[in-house]
């Protein structure tokens, strides 16, 4: 039984490398190509906002699947937390040398005010020390306040709580138009200072992360196995749905990040239902799909900010800002070579390990 429950977790393993592809296109598009590449191909990559929710689902389900297959065990769980949490944070604090080296480089070479340094660190304290890697901090704050509930069997108040959590986080970013004008407008402005975006471990990681702890209970407790077509075609109705949802709040309340929508919540968890219900026989390439994705996912902003910030005039950002086709696939390269070689180098070096 086992076996094959990790036979069909290599549907999980191919769709998040495509997700990290797609992710990649999507800032690429919106950062240097916006207007300038074909429309189809444009909205097609706004539907990168399903990446991050899946990505925290996946971390979510797989890790609780561990702890809460032998629920007795309370230690065993607990050092698995543990040593999860550890191996983010590791990999969180390489990620960010590499990019604060960049940020510095960047201070000292084109000058930079006190103010804006002080709020760099800030920020770095409390959402991320850079774009995108703030995935890592916001999955280890998931994973703790889920642990905090799974630990005591409070399945009901996690469900309870994450739901809560996200009706806030979505109001602090795509429904902010519902708060503006009113008595929480200052209460945003204020906590989006400090803190950067409500986008962040408690409002988004943590709903996530919890709808993966609630698929991983349900998936080790699942008496039937007639559940594939409907997690599809429930799958399908609610990725209709949020596209509408989407295009609602952009088209008729000119929201600019359509990224908290409340239709990705049951869409992500009938698409990742759908996705461990296929049977799909064990393969090495899935292991490498899985830490290509997630090397694909943190460096990527090597390329799109970090060399681009410390050489305005380099041949990096004039092929990004040159034809858009040749940009995405010089790009693609790029980020694919380079998660490769790090992932091979981590092979033989323990601290190059740790990036991926």
């Amino acid at each position: 039984m086992e076996t094959m429950k990790k036979e069909k977790y290599g549907a999980i393993d191919i769709v998040k490398f495509l997700f990290a592809i797609l992710i990649v296109c999507a800032h690429y598009i919106s950062e240097y190509a916006d207007g300038r590449i074909n429309k189809f191909i444009e909205y097609a990559s706004s539907l990168y906002i399903i990446v991050v929710p899946f990505f925290f689902v996946c971390s979510g389900f797989l890790l609780f699947t561990k702890v809460l297959s032998k629920p007795s065990e309370y230690e065993a769980g607990k050092n698995l937390i543990k040593n999860y949490i550890k191996r983010i944070f590791f990999m969180y604090i390489g990620w960010s040398c590499i990019y604060v080296s960049f940020k510095i480089v960047a201070w000292v070479k084109f000058g930079c005010s006190i103010e804006e340094i002080l709020q760099y660190i800030i920020k770095a304290i409390l959402y991320s020390t850079y774009a995108t890697i703030w995935f890592l901090p916001a999955l280890c704050i998931g994973i703790l306040i889920t642990w905090f509930f799974v630990r005591r069997k409070w399945l009901t108040g996690l469900i309870i709580t994450a739901n809560i959590a996200y009706l806030i986080g979505a109001m602090g970013v795509s429904y902010s138009f519902l708060v503006e004008n009113s008595v929480f407008a200052p209460v945003l402005e204020t906590y989006n200072y400090f803190f950067g975006s409500t986008r962040n471990g408690f409002f988004n990681g943590f709903p996530f992360v919890a709808l993966g702890a609630y698929i991983a209970y349900y998936n080790i407790h699942k008496t039937s196995d007639h559940t594939l077509i409907k997690h599809f075609i429930f799958s399908c109705v609610f990725s209709i749905a949020f596209v509408i949802e989407a295009c609602i709040l952009k088209f008729g309340f000119n929201t600019v990040n359509a990224n908290t929508l409340i239709m990705l919540v049951p869409f992500t968890y009938y698409f990742f239902s759908y996705l461990i219900d296929i049977p799909i026989k064990s393969n090495k390439c899935f292991k490498w799909m899985r830490k290509m994705s997630t090397t694909i996912f943190l460096c990527q902003r090597i390329f799109l900010t970090a060399i681009p910030s410390v050489s305005p005039k380099g041949i990096t950002l004039s092929v990004l800002n040159g034809n858009p086709y040749v940009g995405l696939i010089f790009l693609l390269f790029m980020v694919l070579i380079t998660a490769e070689v790090i992932i091979a180098i981590g092979r033989k070096n323990n601290v190059v390990a740790k990036l991926c």
